[in-house]
This record gives structure tokens, sequence and C-alpha cells, in this order.
């Protein structure tokens, strides 16, 4: 590995094949910091020789307290190495948006102010050290012709693998999020607070975005990154960045869908309390099945029983944890509109 004006270079090979790949580190932008340190986020960039083909970004990290595109990332990374006679396109990984909260396990950018990095897009060049840093990743991913954003739900919460995709946007890029194989597509509302994500500021600029969620599971993270990392080889055959074998995309008419408000159920608590948990994430509820019950341990209690006010698919569901009145405890794809 050479160095050359700030960007680290690799050329991988496999014995018997003519085509290599090229492994560029980067730094995308540098601010500096108190007590003498730098907030860096770097870039890794796999192409072929050629330098030819589809465009795909994929960054994870922007929030500290999630975990889970890390191993996305280096998964992606090791089979592309392994197969590198695979690879026709270009594939920009950002696996440390907010490399100082990562560190610290804290999922907003750790200034005295404790903002959140993805409120912050598309940011300014001469602005605060936060919105320069935000300018400068939005300026390095334009153009790329798809930027995958990987979230993970918290340590309190199970998610299954879904596409958020803004409402707005949400049709023109349905049957390209078909490809990403997830177990379920999200619209997400038309809310002011989206633009100023990473995802909303790129499809405004006219790149496109999708948001990928899933359960983290940070003490068994194999558990759920498989589905994401199939996924999204999957997604990078269909844009011809990949040749190698992958799982076969969803049916999009197979893929449940929640298209609005009507189709989305929320569940919370109204007393406080433990939350004890059935096991329904990623199962066929009906209405009045038993979700869970919220305890008093100290009286020996049980306050509040917690059922479905729909029948639905669970897709995201609260832990073992303590509760409170307004605790959001469970979302459901409802079966039928209300």
């Amino acid at each position: 590995m050479n160095n050359r004006g700030g960007v680290a270079s690799s050329l991988f090979e496999r014995e018997g094949f003519r085509l290599a790949v090229i492994k560029e580190i980067s730094t995308v932008a540098s601010v500096a910091m108190p007590l003498g340190e730098n907030w860096t986020v770097s870039r890794c960039r796999y192409s072929p020789e050629d330098g030819g083909g589809a465009r795909l970004c994929i960054a994870t990290g922007i929030h500290g307290d999630e975990m889970m595109g890390q191993l996305v990332i280096y998964a992606i990374a090791q089979r592309i190495m392994k197969e590198p006679e695979h690879l026709h396109g270009v594939v920009d990984m950002y696996p440390m948006l907010n490399p100082i909260g990562l560190d610290m396990g804290e999922r907003l950018v750790p200034f005295s102010t404790r903002l959140d990095m993805n409120r912050a897009f598309p940011g300014v060049p001469d602005g605060t050290p936060l919105e320069a840093m935000c300018y400068s990743i939005m300026q390095d991913m334009l153009g790329a012709d798809l930027v995958l954003d990987i979230h993970a739900g918290t340590m309190k919460k199970s998610e299954l693998y879904q596409v958020r995709m803004h409402e707005t946007t949400a049709e023109r890029m349905l049957s390209g999020a078909a490809d990403l194989c997830p177990q379920l597509i999200w619209y997400v509302p038309n809310k002011p607070a989206f633009n100023a994500t990473l995802t909303g500021a790129l499809n405004a600029a006219g790149t496109l975005a999708l948001v990928l969620e899933a359960d983290e599971r940070r003490r068994r993270p194999y558990v759920t990154t498989p589905a994401v990392i199939e996924g999204i080889f999957c997604k990078m055959k269909a844009m011809g960045i990949w040749s190698g074998e992958t799982i076969a995309p969803r049916r999009l008419e197979d893929i449940p869908m929640v298209r609005s408000e009507e189709e989305l159920c929320r569940v919370s608590a109204t007393k406080p309390g433990v939350y004890v948990p059935e096991n329904c994430t990623g199962r066929e509820v009906e209405r009045g099945q038993l979700l869970g019950i919220v305890i008093d341990a100290l009286n020996g209690e049980k306050v509040e029983e917690i059922l479905a006010p729909a029948a639905g698919l669970v897709f995201s569901q609260r832990s073992y944890s303590a509760v409170y009145p307004g605790t959001l405890l469970a979302r459901l794809c409802r079966k039928e509109r209300v």
C-alpha cells in the first residue's frame, strides 16, 4: 500500500483473472476539534481497473450508537476482495460519518450542544463544524447512482430489515427498493425534518438515496446483518456493479408496505413500569392479541396488558426495558386500512 496525496491505494488481483480491483482510502473532510483532536470522515472506494460502471455509496455511523453498519461494510469489503473479478462498478463506503460519537457510543455528535448530525444536511461550507462536515459529505456523494444510508435499531428495540423512503420520491424508487430484498418497505411522511437528513437532502439535490434500517442485536450481530448484506449485493447485481452469485430479488407484491399513516399502527404504554414483551417481531398478529405486559415489580402486579389494536405485521417491537406513559412499544403494518 502506498500514499499519494492523502489517498492510500491498493491493487487486488485474483490469479487467472485479468480484472483487478483498486482500493482507495481518502479523506472526505476533516474539522479541528477542541484539545487538538480532529473530526475526520474517510471513504474507501473499490473500483475495477478501468474505473467504469455505476456508482453505489454506502454510508453508516451517522448515529454513534448504531453499530450494525460497521459489520455490513466489513462483510461487503471482504467479498469484493475475495471475488474481485465480479466487480464492474464503483462502491464507495463511508463507515464512520460520526466517528467521535461512535467511539463514545453516543447517538449525537458529542459537542457541548449534542446535535443530531442527521438533522444538519445539506450543510454549508462556511458554517459551524457540523454544517461544514455535512456539506463536504454531501458534495462527495452527489452524482452517485444510488446512496444507501444504513441505520440500526437501538438496543431497546428490534426491527425487521426495512427500506425507508420519502413519500414524495417513493413511487419512482419503489421497484428499485425491491432489489434490496427487504422484509418491509415504509414510506416516510413528508415532514420538514426529513429534508434535513442525509437521505432527504440527497434526494432533494437529485441523487437517489434510501434508508436501510434493521435490528442491531449487538450481542449477536450475525443474526440480522446477513439479510442486509445479501440485499445490498442483490441491488449491486441489479445495477450492473456485481456479477457474482446473489440471492434472488423479492417480488414487489410479496413485500409488506406501509404507504400511509392509515397503514401504520403505533402501540404505546399508558402506565409506567417494566415492559415484558412477547416474541412478536416479524409475526402476523390479530386484533386483541397479547404483545406484552407492563409490570410493577415492587408491588408484584401486572399494571397493563399490551394488546394489538389491529391485525397486522409487527415490524418493530421494544425489548425488555423500563417504560413510561407514551413510550413506543411496537409498530404494526395493518392488514387492512382503517
